[in-house]
């Protein structure tokens, strides 16, 4: 579970998280993270939506880029960008010369913290590709456990829904834990 102050790596990605606030010190209202990116990074998660979910990143420092319903942007020292529910995008990015630091959060929280914290230690654990993601059946288990309903864009919804429970069975049957949160 994670706590406000705990601070996580990802050596693929050489990204850092500090939680400042979680689901459980918010009685779920929201989660937020200092999110840090080395210098010129791609995105690390494809074009998605969240369907019950703002997200929102505020630009401590460095220089983000990020996709917003198809359409690319740059976002500097103290702008917002605020992803609403239903909104098609590309989380921020690092396409400047200096380290990113952002203020990443999410209303409500559904689980945002469990999921961050589960992908970060399953990379910590030598479970990650070099791009930080790990095995689909295991990402379908921990995408199960949480009430976000995160999908990747280009997929109809029903079929990834559908898709989801399948792959989550499977992946349970195969062995496939998602931590307790």
């Amino acid at each position: 579970m994670a706590i406000k102050g705990q601070a996580l790596n990802n050596p693929n990605t050489k990204e850092r998280i500090v939680f400042q606030q979680t689901e459980k010190d918010t009685d779920g209202s929201v989660v937020e993270f200092d999110h840090y990116m080395p210098p010129s990074t791609t995105p690390v998660f494809p074009e998605h939506v969240q369907l019950n979910q703002e997200e929102r990143f505020d630009i401590v420092s460095g220089t983000a880029r990020y996709r917003l319903n198809g359409m690319e942007h740059e976002a500097h020292l103290g702008d917002s960008v605020v992803v609403p529910p239903g909104a098609f995008h590309v989380n921020c990015w690092n396409a400047g010369p200096d380290e990113l630091h952002l203020r990443h959060s999410f209303r409500p929280a559904l689980g945002a913290d469990y999921f961050f914290e589960t992908m970060f230690t399953l990379a910590q654990a030598g479970k990650a590709n070099a791009k930080g993601e790990i095995n689909l059946l295991h990402l379908a288990v921990i995408g199960s456990e949480i009430a976000s309903q995160t999908y990747r864009a280009g997929i109809p919804i029903p079929l990834q829904r559908l898709g989801l429970s399948l792959l989550a069975a499977l992946g349970r049957l195969l062995g496939y834990r998602a931590p307790h949160h």
